[in-house]
């Protein structure tokens, strides 16, 4: 009997992650719920303990969604900043 992992779906992943400068940068831009936060929580389980990251998004309402996400995982939230197109969150893992 052959086994066949399941896909996820392709929009339930960060657009990239990048690091610069120590900091890991998670681009989830043009996500809305609940596929952002997905994204997020399997980005981040990927970076390091310790590091600053910064996550790219375009959906305004996630902020109160990543804060809560944060203090259950025992994540730091930094802030929140509106860049000209986009949000940037700021957390330490």
């Amino acid at each position: 009997m052959l086994f066949f992992r399941k896909k996820q779906p392709a929009g339930i992943q960060a657009k990239s992650i990048e690091y610069i400068n120590n900091k890991a940068i998670v681009d989830v831009r043009g996500q809305t719920c609940p596929g952002y936060l997905l994204a997020i929580n399997k980005a981040v389980e990927s970076i390091n303990i310790g590091t600053d990251i910064e996550l790219l998004i375009t959906y305004p309402p996630c902020g109160e969604d990543v804060q809560a996400w944060c203090k259950e995982r025992q994540i730091t939230f930094i802030g929140l900043e509106q860049k000209k197109d986009n949000w940037v969150i700021k957390i330490r893992k």
